[in-house]
């Protein structure tokens, strides 16, 4: 299964095992999900994974993520055409790795998503710049959040390396990649960018 501290895929299961296992950096994962997604991906079972993923956090309350008003699987279709127009050589690699999936896997609906948004025709397919500070209204965090993010995470110089949660502070996230996209990203940078989002996103929505 090669080492557990590693991605063995880096769109929709984006925590390695050893993540969940010792989180870090402000991660917070909730059971039954946490020991599901370990042993889903230990299995095989790569769609019954990602349906864990989604629900790792402990964010899901009758089958609606937060206070977004959308289902899981309508967030998994969501990010699928995100990452299909943004990171199509990932979202590439990721099809040929769901195909693999166990004939056990118990959420085929997941990974039939996958593979139809990857076999869709989007026109005009591009990279965005991989530092944005586009403001979502579907994915809100609270004010105080992210600024105790902003003042608790690393602002040491060293590389991220394969990680793409940077850290995780109550309802705000600062995430980062695909992969190779950036590979000179440090902590340092991170942190920048990280108060600009804040910046522009709290004016953008009226925040105090």
């Amino acid at each position: 299964m090669g080492s557990e501290s590693k991605l063995v895929e880096q769109l929709f299961l984006d925590y390695s095992i050893q993540d969940v296992l010792n989180p870090q950096n402000g991660l917070q994962v909730v059971e039954p999900w946490a020991g599901m997604y370990i042993q889903a991906i230990r299995d095989g079972r790569y769609g019954d994974a990602v349906w864990a993923r989604y629900h790792i956090e402990g964010d899901v309350h009758d089958g609606i993520i937060g206070d977004t008003n959308t289902t899981v699987l309508e967030m998994i279709e969501e990010d699928a055409t995100e990452y299909r127009v943004n990171a199509p050589e990932q979202y590439a690699e990721a099809l040929a790795f769901y195909e693999k999936t166990s004939s056990a896997d118990e959420h085929a609906n997941v990974t039939e998503i996958i593979s139809r948004v990857g076999h869709e025709n989007i026109a005009d397919l591009h990279t965005r710049v991989t530092y944005s500070t586009t403001c979502s209204r579907r994915n809100l965090a609270y004010k105080s959040s992210c600024l105790q993010l902003i003042r608790l995470m690393s602002t040491q110089r060293a590389l991220i390396g394969n990680r793409r949660d940077v850290y995780t502070y109550n309802s705000c996230r600062l995430r980062v990649g695909p992969y190779r996209s950036a590979p000179d990203l440090s902590y340092n940078t991170a942190h920048i960018v990280a108060r600009l989002i804040e910046d522009d996103c709290g004016a953008s929505q009226g925040l105090p």
